[in-house]
């Protein structure tokens, strides 16, 4: 179980992300938004597979 200082480091992490990804939606960067969701959904899976 994660402490809260833990837990909100990786919220800020998560923040930090999805707002790096609103930035690229808005500047119309799809191709690159895309290739991040494709990389994100492949290390997922590669961790369910184990």
């Amino acid at each position: 179980m994660p402490t809260d200082i833990q837990f909100k480091h990786e919220l800020r992490k998560q923040l930090t992300e999805l707002e790096r990804r609103l930035e690229l939606l808005e500047n119309k960067e799809y191709d690159k938004l895309k290739k991040e969701y494709l990389k994100e959904i492949e290390d997922i899976q590669a961790s369910l597979q184990d």
